[in-house]
């Protein structure tokens, strides 16, 4: 599954191609599945041709799109009809963050099909960020829990939905990063660590991936870290002193990623 990175913000897009970048190296799509495109959501449908496509709604707890990502979704797929149909697809009461629904967009009626199935998109996948847009979220003084851990739970919750679909490709946009308030940086740094962690899927443990998520976002239990898991980190160079010490603020998620 190819992943598009999709935003208008230039500083979002330059600080994802540098954190995807592996060992200090700047993403190079020829090693990577993924892209990064600078612009508006209706600029990337009109670039490219899409047949089986998932797109991450990030919004609110009830389905609204009126902001952001959410209304160029729902602008492109057909306004407040469209936003309409989408909010009793999902149910139109509470979706807690850290839900997640998928809505398939060739279940609708062949007037619906005929107004956006023809965009190239199979799938919109709501994955809420907050409750809804009246205040900031992100409290500076504490940055992991209103910042690293919701963006970084945000971005593993899109990908693990959208893996079992049957697509080919899933674009995403900059997750907590309008309404929500958190910075670029910890944006960028945290929703590129999912992603590369993710990708590594077939090719390291579950008990590493765990314990990878667990010095990222300083939950450094020791008794969950087998020793097959010590042995593996060896193994792809992993510094478990470094595992243990790991420090998101300060430290290049570099540090702790296997060597492969």
């Amino acid at each position: 599954m190819r992943i598009i990175l999709c935003d208008t913000s230039e500083a979002i897009c330059r600080s994802w191609v540098m954190f995807l970048g592996k060992k200090g190296r700047h993403l190079s799509e020829a090693e990577h599945q993924f892209r990064v495109h600078h612009g508006g959501f209706d600029l990337l449908l009109k670039s490219e041709s899409f047949t089986n496509c998932a797109v991450i709604s990030p919004g609110n707890s009830f389905g609204y799109l009126g902001g952001g990502f959410d209304l160029a979704i729902r602008n492109y797929l057909g306004g407040e009809k469209f936003e309409s149909w989408f909010r009793q697809q999902i149910g139109p009461g509470y979706h807690h963050v850290g839900s997640s629904t998928v809505v398939d967009l060739r279940r609708g009626n062949n007037e619906e099909l005929q107004m956006w199935n023809n965009k190239g998109i199979r799938y919109v996948i709501h994955v809420p960020t907050m409750v809804a847009p009246s205040k900031p979220s992100y409290d500076p003084n504490f940055p992991m829990r209103t910042g690293y851990e919701p963006v970084f739970n945000a971005t593993w919750n899109s990908l693990a939905s959208s893996s079992p679909l049957d697509v080919d490709t899933l674009i995403i946009p900059g997750l907590c990063s309008g309404w929500f308030g958190v910075p670029v940086e910890i944006t960028c740094k945290s929703m590129c660590f999912a992603l590369r962690l993710y990708s590594m899927n077939s090719r390291i443990s579950v008990d590493l991936q765990n314990a990878l998520i667990m010095s990222f976002l300083k939950y450094p239990f020791k008794p969950f870290i087998s020793s097959s898991c010590k042995k593996e980190c060896k193994e792809l160079n992993v510094s478990m002193s470094k595992l243990q010490k790991f420090d998101v603020e300060k430290d290049s998620i570099d540090s702790i990623m296997p060597d492969i």
